[in-house]
């Protein structure tokens, strides 16, 4: 059976319940949601970075009382917007300056924090670039890499200012080990698909507010809340689309929502 997972991405939300993000209610939009994942039946959660708008600890512990429910594990990377420790008592499983790894499925899931204080746009230390080698190069399982900012540009300007700083030297690690699958991440409030050489880039959508692709500022996208579904089997493939919620007029699981990629195969 493949590894079922779900990333949520760029929750935002606040430990005030009436507060406002970008014109919605972040808690509800996440609400809506959860019905449609739960459904889904993942086997792992991935929370990829700014679950909070206003970090605090009430923040962090409603969402886990709501993501507790999934009865499944929940790991997490900060965003810009999150505070690490505050993030890391609540969901304990948390990358900070090493990296997390998990093997499930066949699988090694690998989370980054590129995070850093007081800045918007991605940092990776040489401590978490070094754990990074380390971990590629100790196995022989088919990998997935996430982080919170995008190491490529995906084409919408307002975003693209704050990327992976000095995305070639994570680059650089990345190619040495061509059983890295596939590489995941939030920060962008989109849909993205592309790849490099075999390796599939995979940027998620909001659970809140997301923007049109290719915008040169926040244009917001009327099809609402999604999140990444993520298909991993044991021979190395991989398949993905997004989830929105239940009676949504976009549909989930749309075809072509979809990234398919046998083992071994590469993509254009």
């Amino acid at each position: 059976m493949p590894l079922k997972i779900v990333q949520l991405s760029d929750c935002h939300v606040s430990a005030a319940p009436n507060a406002v993000y970008r014109g919605i209610d972040p808690r509800q939009t996440l609400r809506s949601l959860l019905p449609a994942v739960q459904a889904w039946a993942p086997d792992l959660v991935l929370l990829t970075g700014d679950l909070a708008e206003e970090p605090s600890a009430e923040t962090y512990a409603w969402l886990r009382a709501e993501l507790d429910p999934l009865g499944v594990p929940l790991l997490t990377l900060p965003g810009n917007h999150d505070d690490p420790a505050l993030q890391t008592r609540a969901f304990p499983a948390t990358a900070l300056e090493q990296p997390l790894s998990e093997l499930r499925g066949g699988w090694e899931i690998v989370l980054l924090n590129s995070a850093a204080p007081g800045r918007i746009s991605g940092v990776l230390s040489e401590a978490t670039l070094n754990g990074l080698e380390a971990e590629l190069g100790g196995r022989s399982l088919p990998a997935l890499v996430v982080l919170h900012h995008q190491p490529v540009p995906t084409g919408s300007r307002w975003i693209d200012r704050y990327p992976l700083e000095q995305p070639e030297r994570f680059w650089t690690v990345i190619d040495r080990h061509p059983r890295v699958r596939a590489v995941c991440w939030g920060h962008i409030h989109h849909d993205f698909r592309a790849w490099r050489g075999s390796v599939a880039l995979l940027g998620a959508p909001s659970t809140a507010r997301n923007s049109l692709p290719g915008s040169s500022s926040f244009a917001a996208d009327e099809a609402g809340p999604a999140c990444r579904w993520l298909l991993l089997g044991s021979d190395g493939s991989l398949e993905t689309g997004l989830l929105r919620p239940a009676g949504s007029a976009f549909g989930q699981n749309q075809p072509e929502n979809q990234v398919h990629q046998d083992a071994g195969e590469g993509g254009g």
